[in-house]
């Protein structure tokens, strides 16, 4: 299990300095002057030069690579050139509406799902299967920041039962919840569609094997079988969904909090790209890979304890 583990978290280190060199290769190379940006196209050429110097946009790539990676080491992610203020704050202080935001969409996908799914391998073929899938299939074909419309003129402007946008702070934890109940349906209605139909897919193939048919034919109960015999090892493909997902949700969030109005770190990296705030594009974008890797490093400890054959192959 230990040597299983260390692969891959040695995996997960090459990937993230692999990512590094992309980030900087493609965020270095975008056309555009930061300095022209910032200072505006009247901006006389020695206070441009002087700007340059100061933010190191004059010195070669492989220098400014090296010191973004050192910056990186020692948690020292400079200072936003747009905002003014330190990088690792900017980013945490948006981290503080954009985890939550995914956490809630994913908990809603996998709570909603599984059940779906195995509802629909229960009842395969008949109409809770169809009506099922239909579903599925709809959620696949609506695009989320439309379904987030939808929501906000029902709940919102017709009803009056959630806030149609903005985010109070987490000093009032609950009013913080609220606002952030309508972004995470809309957040999780793809995944929903998706997770559903791997569960139901993962099922069927489950409910064909020959321990569950032994299973049935000593008197279990049908609850008994679907849950207690069938879904773990059905749960090891939606694992793996689920892990993917959660980088889908991430990205995804841009859009939903322009919707929303949500001060998070996908709107950072909006905000950012327009105004060519280059270090917090990098740091926003690297710090988004490294939760994707820690996310799929968890897929892989769940692997493990549902299905006992890493364990015996290491």
């Amino acid at each position: 299990m230990i040597d299983f583990l260390t692969r891959r978290f040695a995996a997960a280190l090459v990937t993230l300095a692999l990512a590094t060199v992309v980030v900087f290769t493609v965020v270095e190379v975008l056309p555009g002057d930061p300095a022209l940006v910032m200072l505006g196209t009247d901006a006389r050429p020695d206070t441009l030069a002087a700007l340059r110097a100061q933010y190191g946009f004059d010195q070669p790539l492989p220098v400014r690579y090296g010191r973004w990676i050192a910056g990186l080491a020692s948690f020292d992610l400079g200072a936003s050139h747009a905002y003014g203020t330190p990088v690792g704050k900017l980013i945490g202080d948006r981290l503080m509406v954009t985890l939550p935001l995914g956490a809630l969409a994913l908990s809603w996908a996998l709570l909603v799902a599984i059940p779906l799914g195995v509802f629909a391998a229960w009842k395969h073929g008949g109409p809770g299967d169809w009506g099922v899938m239909g579903f599925a299939q709809i959620g696949l074909s609506v695009p989320n920041f439309w379904f987030g419309i939808v929501l906000v003129l029902l709940f919102a402007v017709t009803w009056q039962v959630f806030p149609a946008g903005g985010f109070p702070g987490w000093q009032e934890p609950l009013n913080a919840l609220h606002a952030l109940i309508l972004p995470a349906l809309s957040l999780s209605l793809g995944e929903i569609a998706i997770l559903t139909r791997v569960t139901r897919s993962a099922m069927l193939d489950t409910l064909r094997e020959d321990y569950v048919r032994t299973a049935r034919a000593k008197g279990l109960s049908e609850s008994r079988v679907l849950f207690g015999h069938a879904l773990r090892n059905a749960l090891i493909p939606v694992a793996t969904v689920a892990g993917l997902i959660a980088g889908f949700l991430i990205a995804g969030a841009v859009i939903i909090e322009s919707v929303f109005r949500l001060p998070g770190a996908g709107q950072l990296v909006y905000d950012s790209i327009n105004n060519r705030d280059l270090v917090v594009i990098k740091n926003v974008v690297i710090l988004f890979t490294l939760l994707v890797l820690l996310v799929n490093l968890l897929v892989d400890l769940a692997y493990v304890l549902l299905d006992p054959r890493p364990r015996v192959s290491a």
